[in-house]
């Protein structure tokens, strides 16, 4: 999610403003309003600030699962014929959620996050390994098959085709060095859910 308001006016809005992948494009919606610039003045010194703040928040709950998002629907607008014989969200597939929420508790998002330290990285490494995850259990291809069938997954994700080789080449010696880091960090998870476990099943 970004931050967007009109730099024009005197007393902008500002909105949260997340990208959605149609087909082949990318396309970026509004889902939440922040507040107008005077009216976030009652509430702290520097609007802008406090706006990018709450981006900031939003975004780690995304990562998390946990953000809560708003859409505006005009129910006045019409849908346009593209003369396909299902709609896209008939066939999006959502199986896959079942698997995200294992992905989840494997905290990967957390494990990206520390690895990435101070490399300048403008995609989110942990939604491109979610999505090449996925893709290989449910759908395996090719990265660009891969991404050519984003538009698939019900969540839409948005990130390039480059940034998945940029991806690629960044957690490389994180996964193959010895012991691979990547696979230790799932390995701790799974040992301390077997603990768990036998301190139930016992």
């Amino acid at each position: 999610m970004k931050l967007w308001f009109d730099k024009r006016s005197k007393d902008p809005i500002y909105y949260a403003q997340m990208g959605y992948r149609n087909g082949k494009k990318v396309t970026t919606k509004n889902i939440k309003r922040i507040g107008k610039h005077s009216e976030l003045l009652k509430i702290c010194d520097d609007p802008l600030a406090y706006a990018k703040e709450e981006i900031r928040k939003l975004n780690e709950e995304y990562r998390s699962g946990k953000t809560n998002v708003e859409f505006v629907i005009d129910f006045n607008e019409r849908l346009r014929n593209n003369n396909e014989k299902t709609s896209h969200m008939i066939t999006s597939n959502i199986g896959y959620l079942y698997l995200l929420s294992i992905y989840q508790k494997l905290e990967l998002d957390n494990f990206f996050n520390k690895i990435k330290g101070d490399h300048k990285i403008t995609y989110d490494p942990d939604m491109i390994n979610r999505f090449l995850v996925m893709s290989r259990i449910l759908d395996p291809r090719s990265k660009l098959g891969t991404f050519d069938h984003l538009d698939a997954y019900y969540e839409k994700p948005s990130f390039s085709y480059q940034n998945i080789h940029r991806f690629m080449k960044f957690v490389y010696p994180y996964y193959n060095c010895s012991p691979s880091l990547y696979l230790s960090w799932i390995m701790a998870y799974l040992s301390r859910l077997s603990a768990f476990l036998f301190q139930i099943y016992a």
